[in-house]
């Protein structure tokens, strides 16, 4: 009797053996894969295994996984090379929901981009460590761990109904997540990978209830010649807004930071921002600084801005703030500092406190543009020939022909409906100390300015030299004109 128990055991134990051996290697049947699909179906996703196998030490192993946008299976959203089902065997046999959890273990992943630009580029996830629980109606992320694009990401969070969730026609989140591909795809990491947290929670049939927590963290980050030494970023997303918590960016010169409230629901944002940072080279890293290559900031731009702004189908943006500049040069000419409160709504802007100082003297005063409106006031003690490198053509050989060994102080005040040259009106004051034109030396001078219609008119232009009259200079044709001019002086040094 003990011999047949032994041979029965020894059969039963070669079976067991055997079936195990056929599932890990070849696989279970298409029917144990339906029946996993349609567990997954139960719950709101449509998928397929290509293998079901039981591995001895993990357990149910599904290899090559697929996730499909709909039942049609027409594309291919989610590829999961392979992942390990946490099965409820008593659900199972009873023919309740067995399926508890989904545990990932070192797996990949693959995202497919399906917008225009794309190309079929695809968002690849590496070593992916993560739990998921499955209790009924829900969807409970315990931990993901995962690289992105080089960055590390970490997740958790909850959600119910997941059966009821639809994406919604034209969703543009995979359009959003190829522009983060793209630029990622440019940045270099000098240091440790940036880590992302993002914890979220809600109800997948009201999307826009989901509220979403997350934090990133980086340092050393270079685009191009520019060098971020640190980046934090902490955000929420709740009711539907984007509530930007914390943004701070530092580099060698200074530091950023943004907070803001956007309502894509309202199509308004609210920001404000301070930054010391090197803007200029910032701007240079992305091609968008809207100065030539030859301006140089010796000391990084001071920036206090508040904007809104309006998104739909009329942009608009409200901004006020100030900017204030250290040295900086334009072409060899090398200004001490610059300054101005300014603001901005659509077509109206206006700058208030301008200053723009050099080492010879400076430029004050204030504009603004309304609609159909331009008003400006100036005042300067700047001397002119230290601009002739910003000028060229006719306007920089006729600045040559001048010599101010003291600066002349000119006063304007400006208007039209824009400031272009066809449309200005100007009036103002010049007075000149000592002064050579064309080698002529001139005690003094001054004038009565007028400019109308591209024609500018000293009158009465007086000079210790001269005894009175006027000078108009017709700018359409670049020529002079004398107006009842009368003069002591010989012709050859008025000439």
């Amino acid at each position: 009797m003990r011999r047949v128990l032994l041979t029965i055991f020894a059969l039963l134990l070669a079976v067991l053996l055997g079936a195990g051996w056929y599932a890990y290697h070849k696989g279970f049947t298409s029917k144990w894969r339906g029946l996993v699909t349609n567990e997954f179906r139960k719950r709101g996703l449509e998928v397929s295994l290509r293998r079901l196998t039981l591995d001895p030490l993990r357990g149910l192993v599904a290899k090559e996984v697929r996730v499909y946008e709909t039942k049609e299976r027409k594309r291919t959203i989610v590829f999961i090379d392979e992942m390990v089902l946490q099965v409820n065997y008593a659900n199972l046999a009873r023919g309740k929901p067995f399926l508890d959890a989904l545990d990932l273990r070192d797996a990949s992943l693959s995202l497919r981009l399906d917008s225009p630009s794309s190309h079929g580029q695809r968002i690849e996830v590496e070593k992916l460590h993560a739990l998921l629980f499955l209790p009924p109606q829900q969807i409970y992320l315990a931990h993901a761990d995962a690289e992105v694009f080089g960055v590390r990401v970490h997740a958790a969070g909850r959600l119910i109904n997941p059966q009821a969730f639809r994406p919604k026609p034209g969703d543009h989140g995979l359009a959003l997540l190829e522009r983060i591909a793209d630029e990622i795809a440019v940045l270099k990491f000098e240091a440790e990978p940036p880590l992302v947290s993002v914890t979220f929670s809600g109800d997948l049939a009201q999307p826009d209830k989901i509220a979403v927590a997350g934090a990133l963290w980086g340092e050393k980050i270079r685009r191009k010649n520019y060098l971020l030494q640190s980046l934090y970023v902490a955000a929420d997303f709740r009711d539907g807004a984007i509530d930007l918590r914390d943004f701070t960016a530092r580099d060698t010169a200074g530091e950023l930071r943004l907070t803001g409230l956007v309502e894509p629901a309202a199509k308004t944002a609210q920001l404000r921002l301070r930054s010391t940072l090197d803007t200029p080279a910032l701007l240079r890293a992305f091609d968008a600084l809207p100065l030539p290559d030859d301006t140089v900031f010796y000391t990084p731009p001071a920036i206090d801005a508040r904007a809104e702004l309006t998104f739909g189908e009329a942009p608009a943006v409200k901004i006020l703030g100030h900017l204030a500049l250290g040295k900086f040069a334009c072409r060899s000419v090398v200004f001490e500092s610059a300054s101005a409160d300014f603001s901005a709504d659509g077509p109206r802007w206006t700058l208030r406190d301008l200053l723009l100082a050099h080492r010879t003297g400076a430029v004050s005063g204030d504009m603004q543009q309304l609609p159909g409106e331009f008003r400006a006031r100036l005042r300067s003690n700047l001397n002119p020939t230290a601009l002739r490198p910003l000028f060229t053509g006719q306007a920089a050989e006729t600045l040559a022909q001048f010599d101010f060994p003291q600066p002349p102080l000119l006063t304007l005040e400006a208007s039209g409906p824009a400031p272009t040259p066809d449309t200005l009106i100007v009036h103002g004051e010049v007075k000149l100390g000592p002064a050579r034109f064309r080698g002529t030396a001139a005690e003094s001078a001054s004038a009565t300015l007028h400019y109308e219609n591209r024609l500018l008119t000293l009158a009465p232009f007086r000079a210790p030299r001269a005894e009175g009259g006027g000078l108009c200079f017709a700018f359409p044709h670049d020529e002079p004109r004398p107006d009842k001019a009368k003069a002591s002086a010989r012709p050859p040094e008025v000439r």
